[in-house]
């Protein structure tokens, strides 16, 4: 399996603890091919404590090139950024839109063509995404019983019998999962994780146990893995308190709450290290533990340290589950099962008693050679030969470029009407329903005119350079405001210069109907409704006003009394109506225009709350 080009759809990041997606992909560019390796896009929404890894996913993608880094020659791996609502709609569609867009430029650039997908996921996202990078071939990794793992996945049940169905091939990771995927899919195969044999191999004839893990008081218990919800917290503080002698060593990233852990005097915790400081770690143990619950879940999980224990030579102890019992049938007793937590203990007591004795030599080889037979070098051959074969089958008996290019054109026209759809859905929402009257509703402010100091006309056509043309309409209110005797006094703000300044002509307006210029004020200077506020509030200020009457255009009249209310609370503004008002009923109608003005009033909202004005 070599010059190919390889999509993983990943079910952890690249940066969290290697496992088989990393081990999958760097086995793949070591045998001459091409992968592009896509960080998890979640199985379900975000909790309180995923903050420090959404912030790892941020800094993953600014440091990167829109996301996309390459580890090595050959190896690139997205990080992209998603909303993080695995079985929403809306969020699938636009993650759809992100992730799809992104990927298929970048395999257009990289010249990354017919590309195999692995994916470890089956959500909704990544069968979609599969389905617009065009694969040629798409293998489903199941590495565990996701959809079990917890009530939060539940929902991913179903998209992955879809995808079991879907997949051209399966791999299952335990025997388990290896059943339930038989009920759908044609072709399933059993390849449990590999160990990278040589590298341990290596570890265990040359390497130095770590200091820190050296300078303990032996015999030591080891643990490598995830210190998640699976890990039996009180198996292993019971253990620590019946074997006050012995050190418990776990090396291993949290993920859930180690307090009690933490607490206890004989139990020392490592943290993360690198995988390629993992096999120095275990040649420290004197017995390694698998010390995971019992559940449904972790009866179908085929944990990915027992071969790594095995390689070094270490006895290993696990609690009673279903892979590990299938395992010795299969490869004899090179590990021990307790059945219960008091066996368990008596296991690990019975381990460091008999590596004391004369038989260790030969115990010893024959995990090794166990772990030999399960290494991943020989994994990762079966697993290319099965590969292969349906390529081969495919390129003879399936599909030909004449099927595959009208297939092409027939998914996109399936894809582009779906668009049109949409874009016909949403103009029909936009101008042929009440919504765009709704929303311009809630910026109309109008009131009853009353007694005021000074009716107060605002001219101008927006920052936003939409044209209101209705500063005549507006005047002429202004007129008939001042006539029926509501206020002694006309200000006019407008900074609007058209041949004739647009605050000139206004006063031109009002002069021709017969009101005198001393009882007119201009501003020709205000750039927008702030300044307009703050020019007004002054004039106010040298006549002593502290009401008025407000003439502006309707859709402005929130934004404008919010602006009154911020920057001069003192002053008593009535906005009124004005013959551009809009109906007060609802209207089944839009026009382009109108919406224009709409959606700058509320942008404007916002710019001017972000400058502190409303």
């Amino acid at each position: 399996m070599s010059n190919r080009n390889f999509i993983i759809v990943s079910s952890i990041d690249w940066t969290t603890h290697w496992q088989m997606p990393q081990q999958l992909a760097t086995a793949l560019v070591a045998a001459g091919n091409r992968v592009l390796f896509i960080d998890n896009t979640g199985v379900r929404a975000p909790r309180l404590g995923d903050g420090d890894r959404i912030r790892e996913r941020l800094r993953n993608w600014l440091k990167s090139t829109r996301g996309f880094s390459e580890i090595q020659p050959g190896l690139t791996v997205f990080s992209p950024l998603f909303l993080p609502f695995p079985y929403s709609r809306l969020a699938g569609w636009v993650n759809r839109l992100l992730l799809s867009r992104s990927v298929n430029k970048w395999m257009r650039i990289a010249r990354f063509h017919d590309p195999v997908v692995f994916t470890f996921l089956p959500t909704p996202l990544a069968q979609a995404l599969i389905r617009d990078v065009d694969p040629v071939l798409v293998v489903y990794y199941c590495a565990n019983d996701m959809a079990g793992s917890s009530p939060s996945v539940r929902k991913l049940r179903p998209w992955e019998d879809i995808l079991f169905s879907q997949a051209d091939l399966v791999f299952a990771i335990s025997e388990a999962i290896h059943e339930r995927a038989t009920v759908h899919a044609k072709h399933v195969y059993f390849f449990p994780p590999g160990v990278d044999y040589e590298q341990f191999a290596a570890a265990r004839e040359g390497a130095a146990v770590p200091d820190d893990l050296a300078s303990l008081k032996r015999p030591i218990v080891g643990y490598v893995g995830a210190l998640s919800g699976v890990l039996d917290q009180d198996l292993i503080l019971k253990m620590a308190t019946h074997m006050p002698s012995a050190t418990f060593a776990l090396v291993g990233p949290q993920y859930t709450d180690i307090n009690r852990l933490e607490a206890c005097s004989n139990i020392k915790l490592f943290g993360a290290r690198p995988h390629d400081e993992i096999p120095a770690y275990i040649k420290g143990f004197d017995v390694a533990i698998i010390p995971y619950i019992q559940t449904p879940y972790t009866d179908s999980v085929y944990s990915c340290k027992l071969n790594e224990y095995l390689a070094i030579g270490v006895p290993v102890v696990s609690t009673n589950l279903q892979e590990i019992r299938n395992f010795i049938v299969q490869h004899g007793e090179v590990v021990s099962i307790g059945q219960d937590s008091d066996e368990f203990i008596k296991k690990v007591e019975d381990a460091l008693e008999f590596e004391r004795g004369g038989e260790r030599a030969i115990q010893i080889e024959k995990r090794i050679s166990v772990a030999q037979a399960n290494s991943w070098e020989q994994r990762f051959a079966e697993i290319s030969e099965v590969v292969e074969r349906h390529l081969q089958e495919r390129m003879l008996g399936g599909k030909g470029w004449q099927e595959r290019l009208l297939g092409y054109y027939r998914q996109n026209r399936i894809y582009l009407l779906t668009r049109l759809a949409l874009a016909i859905a949403v103009y029909a929402v936009v101008f042929y329903t009440p919504l765009a009257w709704y929303a311009g509703d809630q910026l109309v402010r109008k009131g009853q005119p009353k007694p005021a100091d000074a009716i107060v006309v605002f001219g101008g056509h927006g920052e936003a350079a939409y044209i209101n043309t209705g500063y005549q309409r507006r005047t002429e209110e202004a007129i008939s405001l001042y006539k029926a005797g509501y206020a002694p006094l006309l200000i006019v703000s407008s900074s609007v210069q058209q041949t004739i300044s647009e605050a000139d002509i206004m006063k031109a307006l009002i002069l021709a109907q017969g009101i005198p210029g001393d009882a007119i004020v201009l501003d020709r200077h205000a750039k927008n409704t702030y300044s307009n506020v703050d020019a007004v509030k002054r004039v106010l200020a040298e006549r002593s006003g502290k009401s008025i009457l407000l003439v502006t255009a309707p859709y402005h009249t929130r934004r404008a009394l919010m602006t009154w209310k911020k920057n001069a609370p003192d002053i008593d503004v009535v906005a009124v109506s004005n013959i551009d008002s809009p109906p007060s009923t609802p209207r089944w109608e839009a026009s382009f225009g109108q919406i224009q003005v709409i959606c700058y009033e509320y942008l404007a909202i916002v710019y001017n709350w972000m400058r502190g004005w409303v």
